[in-house]
């Protein structure tokens, strides 16, 4: 949030924010899977992190995986335009408060690699995750923050 910024100011940036970013709703639903020493992620890996000497991938759940360590996912590809500062807190509070729900964030660099896009969020994308129990609400929520946004343009 910008020092001289408003809450309304900076619900309505947010809001056109999220309506002009390039947003995919991941069909499969993933999960978080051990990563064996030396071994190279999956090609569908959307991500690997390290936590001590165990590595895990985030990869497409399979058939026996528990449905209560199922996500479902949501890429951001932020657009070119307003100030993307404050998207993380901004969203996990609508979906804590609207969804009765959280989220995992992961962050990565953007294949798009331009001066405008790096001002905009410093040049990252990020992936939103959700427990599938709660995938529901956690879609229906970022569906209509994308249609008030749209609205408000």
């Amino acid at each position: 949030m910008r020092n001289s910024e408003t809450a309304d100011a900076v619900e309505a940036r947010l809001l056109d924010v999220i309506a002009r970013a390039d947003t995919e709703f991941l069909a499969d639903d993933y999960a978080w899977t051990p990563l064996a020493a030396g071994a190279g992620p999956r090609a569908d890996a959307l991500a690997c992190v390290r936590d001590g000497d165990a590595w895990h991938e985030f990869v497409p759940a399979g058939p026996g995986d528990d449905p209560a360590r199922r996500f479902r996912v949501v890429c951001f590809r932020f657009a070119e335009g307003p100030s993307a500062a404050g998207f993380v807190g901004w969203l996990h509070t609508h979906l804590r408060v609207s969804g009765r729900t959280g989220a995992i964030v992961i962050c990565g660099k953007d294949r798009r690699d331009s001066d405008a896009l790096f001002q905009v969020c410093q040049g990252v994308m990020d992936y939103w995750a959700c427990p599938l129990p709660a995938a529901d609400r956690f879609l229906d929520v970022i569906r209509s923050l994308i249609e008030k946004g749209r609205a408000a343009r």
